[in-house]
């Protein structure tokens, strides 16, 4: 084993490391091997010495924060690909629930890393908090100019509720759809071959239908104020 100062022409240079070690989480948790994951199985893959790693990661803790680091990073730049800068903000928001659903369909792993394990406050970084915020501060700001587009008076609250609405059914349509559960009910409960989403197509369509509601809620809301 090579301590991770040293200096050969096939080891790590200090500073790539650090990088080696998330590269090497990453390749476990794309091989679906998330739960054998540790320091000391890291610092075999990358070829440093077990006590070497603790001059990167104070704990498996802070590991686990700079994997979610590095993967929101490209969460959030495949969203920045997929966003066409439309003027429509129902377009955009189209485009970036789309973006969502097509992101764990091309990096499930990843996907299922992000969301299925929560960060304890005390674990969390700037740098985390930051990044791991990007999509729904953006969303946000697509809820506001929904509004705005419909001339309805909003405020913060209104605002915030109908993105956590719009985000939670969204993840709750991509998690179902992805666990395989409606495949199973469509062959087991005669559901029909209609609602399988087994297509992409299928779910893109029942995504713009969520969002038509959500829109829909919004406009219908500002009715009912307006007759109270």
């Amino acid at each position: 084993m090579l301590d991770d100062q040293s200096v050969t022409q096939d080891s790590y240079h200090h500073g790539n490391v650090k990088e080696a070690l998330i590269d090497a989480a990453l390749r476990l948790i794309e091989s679906n091997q998330e739960g054998a994951m540790s320091l000391r199985r890291l610092s075999r893959e990358v070829g440093i010495t077990a006590p070497a790693v603790y001059n990167h990661f104070a704990d498996k803790e802070a590991l686990m924060i700079a994997i979610k680091v590095r993967i929101y990073g490209s969460f959030n730049k495949y969203f920045e690909e997929r966003i066409t800068g439309s003027d429509d903000p129902e377009k955009t928001l189209k485009e970036m629930c789309f973006a969502y659903y097509h992101f764990s369909r091309d990096f499930p792993s990843q996907f299922h890393f992000l969301f299925a394990s929560a960060i304890p406050m005390d674990w969390t970084t700037p740098e985390h908090i930051e990044i791991s915020g990007q999509c729904i501060v953006k969303t946000r700001k697509v809820v506001l100019d929904i509004y705005k587009k419909y001339q309805i008076p909003c405020d913060q609250h209104a605002v915030v509720n109908t993105t956590l609405l719009i985000w939670s059914q969204l993840h709750g349509i991509v998690t179902l759809r992805n666990s395989g559960m409606i495949q199973a009910a469509v062959t087991y409960q005669d559901w029909p071959d209609s609602c399988s989403l087994e297509h992409g197509e299928q779910v893109e369509s029942l995504i713009e239908n969520h969002i038509q509601i959500m829109v829909g809620g919004i406009i219908n809301s500002a009715h009912k104020d307006h007759h109270h």
